[in-house]
């Protein structure tokens, strides 16, 4: 092909050697070409591009006796290089593909992130049980400046980090409105309508038995979660909000105090406070368990005598069951006597906390010793007839502080 060009161009044809290689050939017939160019004298520029285009020849041609190989490719101008970059920007403004588009830059821009301190923050007190709020109050309306108070809360949840600041602005006004206790409520249903706990339902109304609704009780209620809690001779805001894991200053601001002096009997509001978890189990009725399944043949108070028909004050239940029936212990406690009498028979008494103390009385066996500490619903005994009883059964009273109270205030 090479020869066939250059008879074209009327240039004399070389012999070519025998033993002439592909790379000398090649060099013979680029240096020929080059030669009939020069003999043409091109003026000025031309003259200067063949000039460096022989220089690109002799460079390859230098590299090709020296056993090497490559190539050179020519640099193109700055102002090549800006007509094709221009091209290509216009090009992409005016297909305007999506995910290339010049007009949406903010997908590929750096975002520096937003500060979600404070939402983190007020986030972290609702899921501690630390403080939360109703859900008809928005954080976003409120100032973006506030001030925080710096305050260390001991969690309940391991698994939680310590809140150590809360956004004062942040809290909403603090109120109660009114709730008319309709046909199938209960506590838990009420606390779940406004979003609080049945804790601050109870509290907040001194409910001692929350299964004693009645339809119609008008009902206080919290706009926020927490307590009701009931000030105490030599109470103050600091031992308050020691105990019931509050910050001072959130006490102050949602009770409007501007004295730390306090009053016995007055009631404040905690927000974020829990009942404690004795006080729940006893407003729920779920303090204490049946010692055995629920059958009372004799209720507490005055009744008539079985053995002398007179009246006489009964101070428990009386629980039928069969002989050998497991007794188990109504709450957590620690056995503190095991006697027999001929009134009571085989009996066991046990202390529990807040001077509470439950009898079981007329047992026929024992299964535990004096000292010994028992979990709620453990085996203690087993029903019999001893001392003066009419049959198999279980006599349980529970006393408060050496009292006797109806054990049916405490079961649920």
């Amino acid at each position: 092909m090479a020869a066939s060009f250059i008879e074209h161009q009327n240039v004399a044809r070389r012999r070519k050697p025998s033993n002439l290689n592909k790379s000398s050939y090649k060099s013979a017939f680029f240096g020929a070409y080059l030669t009939r160019l020069l003999k043409q004298k091109p003026a000025g520029a031309g003259r200067r591009k063949i000039r460096k285009r022989l220089e690109i020849f002799r460079r390859n041609e230098h590299h090709e006796k020296q056993g090497k190989t490559g190539f050179s490719i020519p640099v193109p101008s700055l102002m090549t290089l800006a007509v094709v970059a221009g091209t290509i920007i216009i090009s992409l403004a005016a297909l305007n593909w999506e995910g290339y588009s010049l007009s949406k830059p903010e997908k590929y821009a750096i975002n520096p992130g937003i500060n979600n301190d404070a939402s983190e923050t007020m986030l972290g007190y609702a899921n501690s049980g630390v403080i939360s709020f109703n859900p008809s109050v928005n954080p976003s309306a409120q100032s973006p400046q506030s001030d925080a108070v710096d305050v260390v809360i001991v969690n309940n949840d391991e698994n939680q980090s310590e809140i150590t600041e809360i956004p004062l602005d942040m809290i909403p006004d603090f109120s109660w409105s009114e709730y008319r206790v309709q046909r199938g409520d209960s506590v838990s249903k009420i606390a779940g309508q406004f979003g609080i706990s049945m804790g601050a339902v109870i509290t907040s109304n001194s409910l001692s038995n929350a299964h004693r609704l009645r339809e119609g009780q008008a009902l206080r209620i919290p706009n926020m979660d927490g307590i009701a809690y009931t000030v105490k001779s030599g109470d103050n805001i600091s031992s308050i909000a020691k105990a019931n894991n509050v910050p001072q200053n959130v006490i102050l601001d949602v009770n409007d105090i501007r004295s730390d002096i306090l009053r016995a009997g007055e009631i404040i509001f905690l927000p974020g406070a829990r009942m404690a978890p004795e006080a729940l189990k006893l407003s729920l009725g779920e303090l204490f368990i049946y010692p055995i399944r629920k059958n009372i043949s004799s209720s507490f108070g005055w009744r008539e005598d079985p053995f002398t028909g007179s009246q006489s004050f009964h101070s428990g239940l009386d629980i039928r069951g069969n002989t050998g029936t497991p007794v188990r212990a109504a709450m957590d406690g620690t056995v503190s006597v095991v006697g027999n009498d001929w009134l009571y028979g085989r009996y066991i008494i046990m202390e529990h906390h807040n001077g509470y103390q439950t009898l079981y009385a007329h047992l026929d066996a024992f299964s535990v010793k004096q000292g010994e500490r028992v979990v709620q619903g453990n085996k203690i005994g087993e029903v019999g007839s001893s001392g003066r009883s009419t049959g198999p059964h279980l006599h349980f009273s529970v006393f408060r502080n050496g009292k006797a109270v109806n054990p049916l205030d405490f079961l649920n």
